[in-house]
Formats: C-alpha cells, sequence, structure tokens
C-alpha cells in the first residue's frame, strides 16, 4: 500500500493546506481528512471505510472507546509514523508504541536502557526474552523510570480483522516498574512469517488507559 516518504510532508498537510488538485500532496491530504470521519456507533471500522483509504492505514481506540482510523505517514529506521487529520500522531516500532502526540494522555519517551536492546516483538517467536526499558511520565510527573519487561510467546489464535481471519502468534509483554510500582501486561498478535503485528493493547501509564490498535491496510 502506498505511503508518503517524508515526514516533512504531513507537516503542511496537518496545518490545513489545499486539498484540491491531483497531487500525491492532494491525495493524502484527503486521506487524511477521510480518516477523520472513518469511526461509526458500534465502535470499529468498517471494512468500506477502511478501503475507502489509498494508503496503509490503522485502526486504534483508547480505553474503549470509538475506534479512529490513522494513516502510515512515514517507514523509516524501522518506526512507523501514523497520522490523521486530527492532529494524532503515533510512532510505533514492530508494533511497540514508542510515542503518541495527541491523546489525553500520551505514551512519551519509551526507550532502551542504556546498554540495552529493547528487542522486537516477532522476536519472542523463539524464545523469552527480558529486557529493560526507560520511560518518561510527565503527567505524575516521573522521569527515566525503568520498566522491567518479558515477552513470552502464548500460541497460535486467529484473529478477526474487517471480517477476515488471520492466523497469528499471540504474544504477551508482562512488565513492572518499582517507582513508582506499576505491574502490566500488553497483547501483541503477530504475523508468524512477516512478524507484522496485527493487533495489539498496550497499556499506557502507572494512572491506567489502554490503547488497542489493528492493522486495516497493511504497508508493503
Amino acid at each position: 500500500m502506498r505511503r508518503l516518504p517524508a515526514l516533512a510532508i504531513i507537516l503542511p498537510l496537518l496545518a490545513g493546506c489545499s486539498s484540491s488538485g491531483t497531487s500525491d500532496y492532494s491525495q493524502f491530504y484527503r486521506a487524511l481528512r477521510q480518516s477523520a470521519a472513518a469511526s461509526f456507533g458500534d465502535g470499529r471500522i468498517t471494512k468500506g471505510q477502511a478501503a475507502a483509504i489509498p494508503y496503509a492505514s490503522m485502526g486504534y481506540r483508547v480505553n474503549g472507546a470509538t475506534e479512529q482510523l490513522v494513516v502510515l505517514a512515514t517507514d523509516a529506521n524501522g518506526e512507523q509514523l501514523w497520522t490523521s487529520s486530527a492532529r494524532i500522531v503515533i510512532t510505533t516500532r514492530g508494533g511497540r508504541i514508542i510515542r503518541t502526540v495527541g491523546l489525553e494522555r500520551d505514551i512519551a519517551g519509551l526507550v532502551p536502557k542504556i546498554g540495552e536492546q529493547m528487542p522486537e516483538i516477532a522476536a519472542a517467536l523463539k524464545g523469552d526474552l527480558t529486557y529493560a526499558r526507560v520511560q518518561d511520565f510527565p503527567a505524575l510527573p516521573a522521569y527515566a523510570v525503568t520498566v522491567n519487561c518479558t515477552l513470552s510467546h502464548k500460541g497460535a489464535q486467529t484473529i478477526v480483522i474487517l471480517g477476515r481471519g488471520i492466523a497469528t502468534m499471540r504474544i504477551d509483554e508482562v512488565c513492572r516498574s518499582t517507582n513508582p510500582r506499576w505491574s502490566f501486561t500488553n497483547t501483541y498478535w503477530i504475523d508468524p512469517d512477516t512478524g507484522l503485528s496485527w493487533r495489539s493493547r498496550q497499556h499506557i501509564d502507572p494512572q491506567g488507559g489502554m490503547i488497542e490498535t489493528e492493522i486495516l491496510r497493511p504497508p508493503e
């Protein structure tokens, strides 16, 4: 599926540039405008709404609210930046949300602990992995909090997205921190062949909240 290769492209679009014309800029702008409207009463994006967006797209919902749609704007250096005309930005790496902008409470500053690496979610398909990461929680406030996590493969599961069954492997990410005291489990449904995270449930911060994601139209 199509995507725009440079973050710089989305900035004038989000600022409200013209949607006239037939360039990639105007097409992407129209896609962003459509994404803002792509939600409906029973909580999930429809197949028709997703099909109307000609770019790679992802649905997300916060705390069980109505599902919204974001479009893939950039995919570089292992990070994917998803955005919408509502000025929501979600940055993912291998399906893990590492940063959000524009939500009521955002995920901020999720990086590996110094001297360590943060493994890809799909790497747990080969066995359990333990690692440490560092997160900021501006709302608390708390900064440079060490969060220790273990990724575990939980077996095969078939999920349904837009009416289509998808064979996946479920991976749980069990994490905890001591100051502030916080424990949680994120869950990812991974394509065993490509490593794509088709669906996820990820916690926001020690004060609560969860973001659910699902890929509606995968990147190329």
